[in-house]
């Protein structure tokens, strides 16, 4: 009997998820720090028929086989935020929530709260290493990033904050109206053994995994981490001349699956007739 629709209608269910990724990219080519991703499809297994010459096997279809994000750079949108950065190179962004659970993301839209601390727009709090005034070198352990407001030192009167400045080691200086500048902190960045299996969570978030491994974190510039871009934001990777042209490849495979079906479908009602 006629085998034709079974393979026809998975190779259809594969490329309506792969034309719906495809739209997801496209969606997401103005998100600030947006990857986008990829699929593949791989095919089924193939069952036995008998031939002249013995056994021989006829496939199944296809299925989607894997999405994974692709981590490639984005290019840096100049913004006037002294708040607003971007990764050149690997590395995520680490940021927490009011519970202490840790995310990672490469978008740089930050800003400060009404507490003086620097979160993203969710307003999870961008993490970071104090700098030791003395050495001017990060100490203690990895915690939340917020401005002191008010300082006094060598023998200036206190003075307010009044703006930052991000170096591209991650160091925020603060500038006070008593004319002093004092390093405060260094952005912490991340990066993992596998990026690819990170959980995906919306909002430019991703989360840890067993998949992915822990995470490493360290200063920017260092040990495989991009350096910091200042007063920029990382733009989407989408790149919609490649999307349209899958999307264009993917609708010519489906239409020709669908005619499949449709000809076997001519093909049964013929043998029906046949036979009636």
């Amino acid at each position: 009997m006629l085998q034709g629709i079974s393979p026809a209608i998975s190779a259809i269910n594969n490329l309506g998820k792969r034309i719906g990724n495809i739209a997801n990219n496209v969606a997401n080519v103005s998100t600030s720090g947006y990857k986008k991703s990829q699929t593949t499809a791989s095919s089924l297994p193939a069952y036995n028929v008998s031939t002249a010459s013995g056994t021989s096997q006829v496939g199944m279809g296809s299925a989607l086989e894997d999405i994974s994000h692709i981590f490639q750079q984005g290019a840096f949108e100049p913004n006037d935020s002294p708040t607003s950065m971007a990764i050149g190179g690997d590395g995520f962004f680490v940021v927490q929530d009011g519970e202490g659970k840790s995310y990672y993301t490469r978008e740089g839209n930050f800003s400060f709260n009404q507490t003086g601390s620097l979160v993203n727009s969710q307003g999870f709090v961008v993490q970071g290493w104090r700098i030791n005034p003395e050495t001017g070198s990060p100490q203690g352990s990895l915690g939340n990033i917020s401005m002191t407001l008010f300082t006094s030192s060598d023998g200036h009167n206190a003075g307010e904050l009044e703006s930052i400045s991000v170096s591209p080691d991650g160091v925020i200086t603060g500038n006070y109206t008593n004319g002093n500048q004092e390093a405060l902190f260094q952005v912490a960045t991340a990066k993992f053994q596998n990026p690819n299996g990170l959980e995906q969570l919306g909002s430019n978030l991703f989360a840890e995994t067993g998949d992915s491994g822990i995470a490493i974190t360290g200063s920017p510039g260092t040990g495989g981490l991009g350096r910091i871009v200042p007063n920029a934001l990382e733009m989407s990777n989408v790149d919609l001349v490649e999307e349209f042209t899958r999307l264009t490849l993917f609708k010519r495979n489906f239409q020709a699956n669908l005619k499949v079906i449709e000809v076997e479908n001519e093909l049964k009602g013929d043998v029906i007739n046949i036979i009636s």
